[in-house]
């Protein structure tokens, strides 16, 4: 019997180390699958600073997130500003179309906090933003383009030699027109294509992604596939996720980061940043 109880302790032993040394490896895979996972803030960084103001911007640059979405619209005299709402009211202490407004009209208003409450902040323009941000090259920028003339926004990214670290936002999947425009200025130019509800039926947001020359796709949380986004990766095409709100913020991005998702977007990405590797400027 002791040769036996020998052989059964040293199969025990040989058997605990090899799942030890498998566990070892699947925390440490997910730990950098949290690291390597960019964050980018929505719409500036409205929980501190008015949405979509200059001044969020340089906040995030220096608190180290990778990258920002901002909203572009047109003023009646063609400026490019960033706002996300058709309407001064929400978010300006002024009021009316945006589309109606010049830009003086534009510059004599105030933004407002998230509170409701007059600032001393304005309005930012496009040619502003892109100023500060081509300072940082490793900051990365997401255009969300609201109603704006995107020939003329990408020929802006271009002349500024901002095309790789800049992305433009497709909210339909099937506004072929409005991607062919942008990505046949430059091939450097990229577009973010949201594959909205067509995440659910497999294989389509890979073939989307061929169809229309991109390698980043768009997800919002609630369109999460079972399958989660490996497969995509696999293929060179990075996902970013949107993260709606704050609650269980954390587990979330752990939910998103285990899918295989490249970014995540948010309003509040400082909540995330201990989890990940921040922006080396």
């Amino acid at each position: 019997m002791k040769p036996i109880r020998i052989i059964s302790i040293y199969s025990f032993l040989v058997i605990y180390i090899m799942l030890s040394c498998q566990l070892c490896h699947e925390f440490a895979y997910a730990e950098s699958e949290l690291t390597d996972i960019k964050l980018f803030s929505h719409r500036g960084f409205k929980t501190k600073y008015p949405e979509n103001s200059i001044e969020s911007i340089k906040f995030l640059i220096k608190a180290g997130v990778h990258g920002v979405e901002i909203d572009l619209r047109t003023t009646k005299d063609g400026h490019l500003i960033l706002m996300h709402d058709e309407t001064l009211d929400r978010t300006t202490t002024g009021n009316g179309l945006v589309r109606e407004k010049k830009w003086t009209d534009i510059q004599s208003v105030n933004l407002k906090g998230s509170d409701g409450i007059k600032t001393s902040l304005k309005v930012p323009d496009l040619a502003n933003v892109l100023s500060v941000i081509k300072k940082y090259p490793l900051f990365e920028l997401a255009l969300d383009l609201k109603a704006v003339d995107a020939v003329i926004v990408a020929k802006m990214i271009v002349e500024a030699d901002m095309t790789k670290q800049t992305q433009f936002f497709i909210a339909d999947p099937l506004n072929t027109k409005l991607a062919k425009s942008i990505t046949r200025l430059h091939p450097d130019l990229r577009i973010t294509v949201d594959m909205l509800g067509w995440w659910k039926i497999e294989d389509v947001p890979l073939f989307a992604a061929r169809a229309l020359d991109t390698n980043i796709l768009f997800a919002s949380e609630w369109f999460f596939p079972k399958r989660g986004f490996k497969g995509l990766k696999e293929e060179g095409i990075s996902v970013i996720v949107y993260l709606w709100g704050n609650h269980q913020l954390e587990q979330r991005f752990q939910r998103a980061a285990k899918l295989g998702a490249s970014a995540v977007s948010c309003d509040d990405p400082l909540k995330l940043l201990p989890l990940v590797k921040p922006l080396q400027k």
